[in-house]
């Protein structure tokens, strides 16, 4: 079972960095954090102090109609997430011009974010 997770572990974490890769060209808009999850960061921990990662919605107008997409941030300590999983921050928001629905929040566009996040 190890293997089979590793394997899928690889092909996920290529898959995202494709996608980071792709996106860097696509077009920016800004985008309003919605709904804020505090999960378990299982196996994605580095260490016994970094135990859950926050997840959040967001949603962006272009062109009057709606769409979104989610945002997680890197390991972090239970606490300290409950902390910063708060309030309607704007991120900014890369999407597909071809289709809005494909979104991307890379964390090189998001230096002044409250918390590190995972690009993809």
């Amino acid at each position: 079972m190890a293997i089979v997770d590793s394997i899928r572990h690889v092909i996920h974490e290529r898959a995202r960095k494709k996608r980071v890769q792709l996106a860097a060209q696509w077009p920016q808009t800004e985008a309003k954090v919605d709904i804020w999850k505090v999960l378990p960061a299982g196996d994605a921990s580095e260490s016994f102090t970094q135990t859950d990662f926050i997840e959040a919605s967001f949603h962006f107008t272009l062109n009057g109609e709606y769409y979104g997409g989610y945002l997680r941030s890197v390991a972090m300590g239970r606490k300290e997430a409950e902390k910063l999983a708060v309030g309607c921050p704007s991120i900014n928001v890369r999407y597909n011009p071809t289709n809005p629905d494909e979104t991307v929040v890379l964390a090189d566009d998001n230096g002044a974010f409250p918390f590190a996040l995972v690009s993809g």
